[in-house]
């Protein structure tokens, strides 16, 4: 089987700009929280150090704590709307995924069909597809053709909200690019042997799929 896919390096920068932006973005969005709370701090010491009519003192420390209060709240507020973010993002990739690898298994039980192969397990050793055995069958083709648009369709998708890992995208693009290749090679009728090696390409990617998403399960395709 192929190891794993490389990134593109465009990808790889794209991701290290988003996050020094994340991170210039968190530190300009505390520079008021701590505004704040060195206000009342200094506000606080000056009530202390400064002022003696207690009616002042009172009206300084009330201002202290409004200033030292208003950014703690605002700090709680923003940490757990972090983490319920955080815990819906963790639910929405688990089910893309789970989406994503009930596509592929459709994938799989086509190419098993155009393969003429009598089942395949995943994880897959390594296939040597007998392209003499190749049936091109016109239900076969449309079905997975319909799984390539369902494909491209979830890439697109977890793409723009950023769900999965680049080297996640990166696989699921290339199987898309296979998929699109062994429906051109077959509608132009070109040589068998060139679709069966396209076959043995898009086999070994989806492994790849199953292997960096940790799916761990043998399931058998009869």
């Amino acid at each position: 089987m192929r190891s794993g896919i490389l990134f593109h390096s465009h990808r790889d920068n794209k991701r290290c700009i988003l996050y020094d932006m994340k991170f210039v973005g968190f530190l300009l969005k505390m520079i008021p929280y701590v505004l704040s709370i060195l206000g009342g701090v200094v506000v606080f010491y000056a009530s202390q150090k400064y002022v003696h009519s207690s009616g002042w003192i009172d009206l300084m420390d009330n201002v202290a704590a409004s200033l030292l209060a208003i950014p703690l709240v605002f700090l709680f507020y923003d940490y757990s709307n972090y983490l319920i973010t955080k815990r819906m993002h963790k639910h929405q990739r688990t089910k893309t995924i789970q989406n994503i690898d009930s596509l592929l298994f459709k994938i799989l039980a086509q190419i098993k069909n155009i393969s003429n192969l009598p089942r395949i397990e995943v994880p897959m050793q390594d296939i040597n597809l007998n392209y003499k055995k190749l049936d091109f069958d016109a239900k076969y083709l449309r079905l997975l053709r319909k799984h390539l648009r369902e494909l491209e369709d979830l890439l697109y998708k977890s793409d723009k909200i950023e769900i999965l890992d680049p080297q996640h995208t990166q696989i699921l693009s290339f199987i898309a690019q296979e998929l699109n290749q062994i429906l051109n090679e077959c509608k132009y009728h070109n040589p068998v042997q060139e679709i069966a090696r396209y076959l043995e390409t898009t086999l070994s990617t989806i492994d790849d799929w199953f292997y960096s998403t940790g799916y761990s399960a043998r399931k058998k395709l009869h």
